[in-house]
């Protein structure tokens, strides 16, 4: 078995494309999904008990809620690790998964990232790519020792150094630095970090507007790298309203 970890809230937009993502998923062995909303009102309601076979929905609504300026993140991944071990023994679990809301993950993404646990206490893919849909820029993260957090998967053996960590604002560089076996890799971008969607303000990379990154004005890159049918998920999201639909549809068909 093998566990998600979603914390979330105030993002239903992002929330929703993160239950698709995860509906599309090919992975068929048994999967618990905990998802973790801290904020009022609940905008996880998209993802019942019924959500797949073979996957188990487990909700947390953690207190007090979550108000703008506060980062909850480390409290609300805490809460769901302490469910998981609540309900499962250490030795079913074949891997613990962050899926962050916000990301876009393709189907293959847990049938790849699986077999990757064997023998290593995390793996992830290096080199994330940040895209964001609201300004339509991107960027390429030169992160070669680490992995970002969305991407990153561990097993129990990495257990105690991820809990070392988990009030740090960016736990990923913490956890992956003292890792002594992983596995990082690159393998056509099996997830992507979107930023840029309306909802509640992230803290990493991407959700800014910065100088040295490239504009993807007609969605080409965007759809290079996921298809135009994943693309267009996203194209609503672009700030000008007047150049959404016509720009999309003009230059890249």
């Amino acid at each position: 078995m093998i566990a998600l970890i979603t914390p979330t809230g105030a993002r239903p937009n992002q929330f929703k494309l993160c239950s698709l993502f995860m509906q599309r998923q090919t992975y068929q062995g048994e999967v618990v999904w905990i998802i973790i909303d801290d904020c009022i009102p609940v905008t996880t309601n998209c993802v019942q008990e019924d959500f797949r076979d073979n996957w188990t929905i487990i909700k947390i609504y953690p207190k007090p809620p979550w108000h703008p300026s506060q980062n909850t993140q480390g409290r609300n991944i805490s809460a769901g690790l302490n469910m998981l071990f609540k309900n499962y023994k250490t030795k079913d679990i074949e891997g613990i998964f962050i899926i962050e809301d916000d990301d876009y993950y393709r189907p293959v993404y847990l049938e790849k990232m699986v077999p990757r646990l064997s023998g290593v206490q995390a793996t992830g893919e290096r080199n994330t790519i940040y895209y964001n849909v609201y300004y339509r820029t991107y960027f390429i993260n030169p992160n070669t020792g680490h992995s970002s957090l969305f991407q990153t998967a561990f097993t129990i053996e990495a257990l105690p150094i991820f809990e070392r960590y988990i009030g740090e604002q960016f736990i990923d560089m913490m956890f992956w630095s003292h890792l002594t076996k992983v596995n990082l890799f690159n393998d056509n971008n099996l997830s992507i970090g979107i930023k840029g969607i309306p909802g509640r303000y992230g803290i990493g990379a991407g959700h800014t507007r910065l100088r040295h990154m490239p504009r993807d004005y007609d969605w080409r890159y965007l759809v290079k790298l996921i298809g135009m049918e994943d693309a267009r998920l996203y194209y609503c999201f672009f700030n000008n309203r007047d150049e959404r639909s016509p720009l999309f549809q003009r230059r890249i068909h």
